[in-house]
């Protein structure tokens, strides 16, 4: 019996320190995980790490200095993140700085709405045309109005990056949004402002959108947008906030930003 029981142990011993092969009986000898992206019945399938919603939900992670390779992905970035064991570092992004982005708009003043836009920003020299703007209502999640077409070529305003606006007249005065989509037709950006959409149709059929968090409302003047402010090359360099009076600047970068 004592024989038998220590054969076990050492079994379950080389089972606990044995290569684990998922979709696999011959996992790579320098791996401890090895996941195939085959079935058996054929079939293709993909990986997904841990997900959290919000970079708050990440925070509350809480990893210590012994917690380094800890990845996840946080949905409000659209990054994949690592932990350096004392900060949390972005390995990919879907709005890096090869990308264009949403960079400033305008939907709602004091009396008739005038001057709605949304602006572009990206790398100078990058031609936009076949990118697009999608309209879309939180109340049925559907697009709504026009597809706003994009053409021109992004000029340079400062170290290598500058913007491009387009005309939005129709902006709705509710939870309602956009997508940024591109020539391939996958949505670069989803994003909204009183609140957050579900897509239901249209090129972002399925994703939820990202909240910009700041409003305009019948006290905001034709001359104000929300707009990013802060340093960098990228989206998530900036942060959005409201204009002051005077200071929406469709077509030009924005006041208190800096692109380096």
């Amino acid at each position: 019996m004592k024989v038998f029981m220590f054969s076990l142990l050492l079994l379950a011993t080389s089972f606990l320190y044995a290569q684990v092969g998922i979709g696999t009986t011959t996992p790579s000898d320098a791996a401890m995980l090895e996941i195939s992206g085959v079935t058996t019945a054929g079939a293709y399938k993909g990986f997904i790490p841990p997900r959290v919603a919000t970079t708050a939900n990440q925070a509350s992670i809480a990893p210590t200095t012994t917690d380094i390779g800890l990845m996840v992905f946080v949905e409000e970035t659209g990054c994949l993140d690592f932990w350096t064991g004392t900060a949390w570092e972005s390995i990919y992004c879907s709005g890096g700085p090869s990308d264009i982005w949403i960079n400033e708009f305008h939907y709602t003043n004091s009396g008739t709405d005038v001057n709605q836009f949304i602006e572009i920003a990206g790398p100078a020299g990058l031609d936009i045309s076949g990118y697009y703007l999608v309209r879309y209502r939180a109340d049925t999640g559907q697009p709504y109005a026009a597809i706003l077409t994009l053409s021109g070529t992004i000029d340079d305003e400062e170290n290598g990056f500058g913007v491009i606006s387009v005309d939005a007249s129709n902006l709705r005065n509710d939870t309602s949004g956009f997508a940024l989509v591109g020539p391939d037709g996958k949505v670069i950006q989803f994003l909204s402002y009183e609140g957050t959409i579900t897509a239901t149709g249209g090129p972002a059929n399925g994703l939820t959108s990202i909240n910009v968090g700041v409003v305009e409302n019948t006290s905001t003047t034709a001359t104000q947008s929300i707009h990013l402010t802060g340093s960098g090359n990228s989206f998530l360099d900036f942060a959005w906030s409201t204009s002051a009076a005077g200071q929406s600047t469709a077509g030009v970068k924005n006041v208190g930003q800096t692109f380096n």
